[in-house]
C-alpha cells in the first residue's frame, strides 16, 4: 500500500516544485498538494486543508510551506506521522525578510514582475551553471500563482504566525533540511528548530540555495527516501 506524502511548495511555487520527487516516489508514494493560492493567511491555507487531509500522512514542507506545515501540526497533530521541514522557519520574518518583501510588494505595484521573478531566483541558486536549466520552470511557475496570489502569499508570510512556542510540542519524528549556501532561509533557522523539537533530525545539502529540491533533486531524493 502506497503511503500517503503530503507536499507544501513555496511562495511563487506551484506542485511542479516537486516533479522529480514525484517521479522518484511514484510506485511507493502517494501525493497529495495543500492549495497555497487565493488565501490571505497561513492560518488560512493550513486550515483549508485539515478538512480533506488524510487519516495519516507524512508532511513536507518548503520555505513558506514550512510555516504551513507547522500550523497544520498545530491543528491536526494526530495525523502527521512524519514531519519534514525544508528551508524553512518557526520564527517571525526577520527585519530583514521585512524589508525584501516590502521591496518586491513595491516592484510588483510598478509592474515589474517579471523582473523579481529573475531577482529571486538569482538569490535562490548557488550554482550558476544551473541558471538557465532551472529558470524556465521557475517562471512558469510563478507565472501561474501570478501578481496577485504572490502579493497575498507576501502579506501572509509578514504576518505569519511565530510558532517558536510549538516546536516543544511536537512529538513525531521531525527532519530539518538546511541548505549550507541558502541565502533567503539561512540554516540558523533550522538550526534553532532542531535545538526546540525533541525527536528531530538536521540534515545539511553542501553547495546548495534556497530550492534544494531543484538544485540537488538527486541529493534530495536520497534523503526523503531514507527518512520515508
Amino acid at each position: 500500500m502506497n503511503k500517503d506524502i503530503v507536499l507544501i511548495p513555496g511562495a511563487l511555487a506551484t506542485p511542479k516544485l516537486w516533479n522529480l520527487q514525484e517521479i522518484f516516489f511514484q510506485e511507493s508514494k502517494r501525493f497529495h498538494y495543500v492549495n497555497v493560492l487565493n488565501s490571505h493567511s497561513i492560518v488560512e491555507m493550513a486550515q483549508r486543508f485539515t478538512s480533506i487531509a488524510p487519516k495519516k500522512f507524512s508532511l513536507i514542507g518548503f520555505s513558506m510551506g514550512g510555516y504551513i506545515a507547522l500550523e497544520l501540526y498545530r491543528h491536526i497533530p494526530n495525523k502527521i506521522e512524519k514531519l519534514i521541514l525544508i528551508n524553512s522557519a518557526a520564527k517571525l520574518v526577520s527585519e530583514k525578510g521585512q524589508l525584501e518583501r516590502e521591496r518586491s510588494l513595491d516592484l510588483m505595484g510598478k509592474g515589474k514582475f517579471d523582473f523579481l521573478i529573475k531577482l529571486i531566483f538569482k538569490n535562490s541558486i548557488y550554482d550558476k551553471k544551473k541558471h538557465n536549466v532551472l529558470l524556465p520552470l521557475v517562471q512558469e511557475m510563478a507565472i501561474e500563482v501570478g501578481v496577485d496570489n504572490y502579493k497575498k502569499q507576501l502579506n501572509a508570510i509578514l504576518n505569519k504566525p511565530d510558532h517558536s512556542t510549538l516546536l516543544p510540542s511536537i512529538e513525531c519524528p521531525t527532519l530539518l533540511i538546511a541548505s549550507k549556501e541558502d541565502n533567503v532561509m539561512p540554516p540558523e533557522r533550522s538550526e534553532h528548530m532542531a535545538k526546540n523539537i525533541k525527536h528531530s533530525k538536521l540534515i545539511y545539502i553542501e553547495q546548495c540555495g534556497h530550492m534544494a529540491m531543484l538544485e540537488q533533486p538527486e541529493k534530495m531524493n536520497q534523503i526523503l527516501n531514507d527518512w520515508l
